[in-house]
């Protein structure tokens, strides 16, 4: 599938269901600042505030952006991934989850990823496609030899469980085109989990608590969210000659998807690592 047919089929379930378990953010924040006996407000100007300067240092530096936001993710997916794999496994395997989506796309897909690259960076993609095929086979490398030593330090009994998720997972972001790759993991695997994450916690106080009401508490956040996205989609169309719309669509659509992410997973990231780290907090969903 080109990456045409892949962006209109995941368009949608990243907007909907894969933004949302960042628009549940507000319910973190209010939980933190009653634990930390801070103003909501104090915590909500500093998510927008992160947000700004993100966007000014996409706009400075595209490609230490790209990369440092590679690597935010993986990091980011790696500390809900970790909730979720074999018990008696070490913290260091949820880095062999968490990199899955950026690691599979690049070794299985190449061209295609760096296609992507080229778009977000207003480059030529064939001056990218050998620098992803290094990178790539440099990272399946790396990973490769963190499985080796992880499955050293993991108890015998987790480590068939450990390498059949890894090998599910694994195999599906090798094996699916790049962007039907991430939005699997993205939607299926983590905002699921995520979710999972927070319904657990809020039935600590809630035990009636469910999945529509935590949809209900997501949805305003997760509106803005797409609104603020088809705003910026439509700033990049105006202006332009109807070929010269008909030949950037994609390429600003990608871009929108791709740094929007961006510009939300700052925050998020940090708000969720905060969240996890404070016990009082994670008990603590208003």
């Amino acid at each position: 599938m080109d990456l045409a047919g892949q962006f209109w089929v995941v368009l949608l379930p990243i907007a909907v269901f894969g933004m949302s378990h960042g628009g549940a953010d507000p319910i973190l924040i209010r939980a933190l600042s009653a634990t930390k006996r801070s103003s909501s407000a104090l915590w909500l100007g500093g998510y927008l505030i992160l947000m700004a300067l993100t966007v000014a240092f996409i706009v400075w530096q595209p490609t230490l952006a790209l990369v440092g936001f590679l690597c935010l993710s993986a990091w980011h997916f790696a500390s809900t991934d970790r909730l979720f794999l074999p018990a008696q496994t070490p913290s260091l395997a949820g880095w062999l989850s968490g990199s899955l989506p950026i690691v599979g796309p690049m070794v299985g897909h190449p061209e295609q990823v760096a296609a992507l690259f080229a778009w977000l960076l207003q480059q030529q993609a064939s001056a990218l496609v050998p620098l992803v095929k290094i990178a790539g086979y440099g990272l399946l490398l790396a990973w490769g030899a963190l499985l080796a030593g992880v499955l050293v330090k993991t108890a015998r009994d987790s480590r068939a469980a450990l390498l059949m998720e890894l090998g599910i997972v694994g195999g599906l972001l090798l094996a699916l085109p790049p962007l039907l790759g991430f939005a699997f993991y993205f939607c299926a695997v983590h905002s699921m989990r995520h979710f999972l994450a927070l319904l657990a916690a809020q039935r600590c106080q809630q035990p009636a608590f469910n999945a529509a009401a935590l949809a209900r508490r997501a949805a305003p956040a997760t509106l803005g969210a797409i609104v603020l996205g088809l705003l910026a989609w439509w700033g990049l169309q105006r202006g332009g000659t109807y070929a010269a719309l008909q030949a950037d669509w994609l390429a600003d659509g990608v871009r929108v998807v791709f740094w929007g992410l961006a510009v939300l997973t700052v925050p998020h990231a940090l708000l969720v690592g905060l969240w996890m780290v404070s016990p009082k907090a994670s008990r603590a969903i208003p």
